[in-house]
């Protein structure tokens, strides 16, 4: 083999092995637990004290969830999930995922839109507005999600 040939075939397997490892790379800003991204009031005119954004890293899958604040009777959520190991277009949020208040009832979502993504997904996740939180007397609420690459349930929670 002459040699411009194997520099063009090393160019390329180079190029072909960057582009593999940047389409799988996440595209999403990890914020760690706590942190605030934006200022937007929360529905009921309560603040989440503990920060707007809550990450959960177990097992093979990161799902970071933004509390987006009120539109009209639902409380509204951008959620990421990220990995490089399974395929998150079958999992269905709407059928995983409630929303409790610090009294203990839980609220069904009312719409996950999501596209498929494979490795990294990105969607909003809707729910009723807790009567808790439109009176201004809930103290918390936690989003549940359950069974997301083998865990039982991940539990993400903002303080009011």
């Amino acid at each position: 083999m002459k040699k411009p040939l194997k520099i063009i075939i090393l160019v390329a397997t180079v190029l072909l092995v960057a582009a593999v490892f940047s389409g799988c790379s996440s595209r999403f800003v990890s914020v760690k637990e706590g942190a605030t991204r934006t200022s937007s009031p929360a529905p009921g005119n309560q603040k989440p004290a503990g920060g707007q954004v809550q990450t959960d890293e177990q097992g093979s899958v990161t799902i970071e969830v933004e509390w987006a604040g009120a539109e009209g009777d639902a409380m509204v959520f951008n959620v990421s999930l990220n990995t490089h190991s399974v395929d998150l277009d079958g999992y269905d949020l709407a059928e995983m995922a409630v929303l409790r208040d610090d009294t203990g009832n839980e609220y069904q979502p009312i719409l996950w839109d999501a596209a498929s993504g494979g490795h990294h997904r990105q969607g909003v996740l809707t729910f009723p507005l807790p009567d808790s939180v439109k009176r201004g007397t809930a103290r918390h609420v936690e989003m549940v999600i359950r069974g997301v690459a083998g865990i039982d349930e991940r539990v993400l929670t903002w303080e009011l």
